[in-house]
């Protein structure tokens, strides 16, 4: 009694054996993934709680200060005009916006904006 194969019974004899070798491949590469992600897990756990503990720490820290501070008070605002105030009052001289821009050195969109809400002469 003869053995022959032919042809067709080889290729799919191959077939099957690189299907079986390609499934135990990804079968064994599945199960060392695990490894690493349940180290990085751990990891990250680790981190939070390091994080947890020095924001504790940071939040100790500014309440003794704003106890040795006392209370705060708000900040008193300067008297003197800012480039605003003096595009505010062009606006209302009647000037154009690309001279207020110019002049106070504020964008083209910004002197535009002034001259609309504050022009003297404006419909309501």
């Amino acid at each position: 009694m003869e053995l022959t194969i032919t042809w067709p019974e080889l290729l799919i004899a191959i077939i099957l054996a690189t299907v079986v070798y390609l499934l135990e491949t990804l079968f064994l590469s599945r199960r060392h993934r695990r490894k690493p992600l349940q180290n990085m897990d751990t990891d990250l756990k680790n981190e939070i709680h390091s994080l947890r503990v020095e924001v504790h720490a940071l939040q100790h820290r500014v309440d003794e200060l704003e106890a040795k501070a006392g209370p705060a008070t708000p900040l008193e605002v300067a008297a003197t005009p800012s480039t605003y105030d003096y595009a505010v009052q062009y606006a209302r001289q009647g000037m154009i916006a690309p001279e207020i821009a110019a002049r106070c050195g504020i964008s083209q969109d910004e002197a535009t904006l002034i001259v609309a809400v504050h022009r003297k002469n404006r419909a309501v």
